[in-house]
């Protein structure tokens, strides 16, 4: 009896799926709530603010893993806690243990890690995530010279590369300050959301996952 009770609960468990016209999402680095580019990636998706896009997967090492009980983790586990009861996404410290696409699904990795890690976190989410698309965040690799060779190997493998970029060199940006200058009375606002109070207790979890310098890690 205790077996089968076993099986029920886990058969009625829910599971976040890709719905019609929907690609299934694998967020690659969330970091800590209300702090991490990624969780901000993960809440607009969890919302429908991106009605194409399904949140299905968190691969987050740090904070699953060395990271659990520094800064940012206990809020972290609190998060993953309450999105896997609400939302049925599955969580992960590998994206190696992602299960494979659904049936019929096309899936996109949304790439928000530390730097350094970007280039293998590619390379892992074009073989063993199978992922036809990825989405890298800025700056998207330590060096040129290893944005390149990752260009080319999603090339190759038949993967569509998007990449998120700083606001002072995004061609839109440029585009509507051109056209504010054009036009007399016309101004541009820029509205930032920078959840890191300028204190050591809230700047700590930050620069602990960014050691070799956030000028390194942010700048392009």
């Amino acid at each position: 009896l205790s077996s089968l009770l076993i099986s029920i609960t886990k058969k009625s468990k829910m599971v976040a799926a890709a719905g019609d016209g929907q690609c299934e999402v694998v967020l690659v680095g969330c970091g800590a709530p209300k702090r991490g580019m990624g969780w901000y990636h993960a809440v607009q998706m969890i919302k429908g603010k991106c009605p194409a896009a399904k949140l299905c997967f968190v691969v987050e090492p740090w904070f699953m893993g060395a990271g659990a009980s520094g800064p940012g983790g206990p809020e972290f586990a609190e998060w993953r806690k309450e999105v896997e009861a609400s939302e049925g996404i599955q969580f992960f410290t590998s994206v190696a243990d992602l299960p494979a696409p659904a049936e019929g699904k096309k899936r996109l990795a949304l790439i928000s890690g530390r730097t350094a890690d970007n280039p293998r976190l590619l390379t892992e989410c074009i073989g063993a995530g199978k992922c036809s698309t990825i989405y890298l965040e800025k700056p998207g690799a330590p060096t040129v010279a290893e944005l390149s060779a990752m260009r080319d190997e999603a090339k190759a493998a038949g993967v569509s590369v998007l990449m998120g970029y700083n606001k002072n060199v995004c061609k839109y940006v440029s585009k509507a300050r051109e056209f504010a200058n054009s036009h007399e009375g016309s101004h541009v606002t820029f509205v930032s959301n920078n959840a890191y109070e300028n204190t050591p207790e809230s700047l700590g979890e930050c620069f602990e996952r960014n050691r070799e310098g956030m000028l390194k890690n942010m700048a392009i």
